[in-house]
């Protein structure tokens, strides 16, 4: 499947401009970039939604606890 997104002319032409003489294409680049930012924001929710679940569930500590924790008055 292929969807075509439109980029500022700047851009392209810093990704031409990386691109040129590698063995890469600005489209792969592209690709990765899209890849590694629906990790990092699957990755994201998932870390959320385990936080969230430690809230509902009681797994907490108060501020006073964590500065006692850490030794801050």
């Amino acid at each position: 499947m292929n969807h075509a997104i439109e980029l500022p002319q700047s851009l392209l032409k810093r990704l031409e401009k990386v691109t040129a003489g590698t063995r890469t294409t600005p489209a792969a680049i592209v690709r990765d970039a899209v890849r590694q930012r629906v990790a990092y924001e699957e990755y994201k929710r998932k870390e959320i939604e385990a936080g969230l679940s430690d809230i509902a569930a009681g797994r907490v500590h108060s501020s006073e606890d964590v500065k006692k924790m850490l030794g801050i008055k």
